[in-house]
């Protein structure tokens, strides 16, 4: 940092497409580009003491930690200021608990950067180009999908929903946003009461929390979620790795016994809608402001 002539030094914890993602956000905006930025993974950079690199949301914020604590989130040098930015995903920390609280540590807007490609995307132009679609066909489509998001956020509410609570109060089970919801049957249909109430009683099996702490938590992990579906926020609490395999599921309820092709589709759809997204748009400022205001 302290040799380079780059101002901004942005930290991503994913592979597949938080590093294009991101230099988009950078290059949308003439303040960032003009004080020069570098995009740096997470596993790109080594632990001093052992030699390790590692990727992910814990390895970004271990290393926020690190220069926290070293008082290194931004230093000057005879080129001027140099500060790091720690990209991170929201993964509804913000209703199960846990935000960091720091400027150089920013958080995604979406669920995750997969989500948010999903919901910024423009559906016509990246369904055309994924399924070899006419502009007819496109058009009909997405407004046949219009809200899709939402309604995988309606129809597995109560997964969500279980998955927060297991996430705020630290339970060991197989309830979680690593998986896709087992209480819907089939898995895009109605919630089975039994398999809720049996998915419901895991998660307080699986915690150490006492009755009383697990009440608790639960009630207020409820509360925000009920809160965030009332202001018309349920697209918000979707995991993007959820998105694909729905997404095809739903085109392919609109296509039928039409001949589409959907061989390997879901391996790269989140990146043909990144493609298309415009971080022009307003909705990249909630990225592009919080950068800007680190140079």
């Amino acid at each position: 940092m302290q040799i380079s002539q780059d101002s901004l030094f942005v930290i991503v914890e994913g592979k597949d497409l938080d590093a294009r993602f991101y230099d988009r956000v950078c290059n949308s905006s003439s303040v960032i580009e003009a004080a020069g930025y570098q995009i740096w993974l997470a596993e790109q950079l080594e632990d001093d003491a052992t030699g390790v690199a590692a990727g992910g949301k814990k390895a970004v914020l271990a290393h926020f930690d690190y220069f926290k604590g070293a008082g290194k989130l931004a230093v000057h040098s005879s080129s001027g200021k140099h500060s790091i930015a720690f990209m991170v995903d929201r993964d509804n920390d913000d209703v199960s608990g846990g935000k960091k609280r720091s400027p150089h540590v920013i958080y995604t807007d979406m669920f995750d950067v997969e989500a948010e490609v999903f919901f910024r995307g423009n559906n016509e132009e990246a369904l055309a180009g994924i399924f070899s679609l006419d502009r007819v066909s496109a058009s009909q489509l997405a407004t046949d999908l219009n809200g899709w998001i939402v309604d995988l956020a309606n129809t597995w509410r109560e997964w969500i929903t279980l998955c927060t609570i297991a996430k705020a109060v630290g339970a060991g089970c197989d309830i979680g946003f690593g998986r896709e919801s087992w209480i819907n049957n089939p898995k895009y249909g109605a919630v089975e009461a039994v398999k809720l109430a049996a998915a419901g009683k895991k998660v307080a099996a699986s915690t150490r929390r006492n009755p009383p702490e697990y009440n608790t938590i639960s009630m207020r992990v409820r509360g925000r979620i009920t809160s965030c579906y009332a202001k018309g926020n349920a697209h918000r609490l979707v995991k993007g790795k959820w998105l694909a395999p729905y997404l095809v599921y739903r085109v392919k309820l609109h296509f039928g016994l039409a001949p589409v092709g959907y061989k390997g589709v879901e391996d790269y759809v989140a990146r043909a809608y990144l493609a298309t997204c415009d971080f022009r748009e307003k909705w990249a400022a909630h990225y592009r402001d919080r950068l800007e205001s680190l140079i």
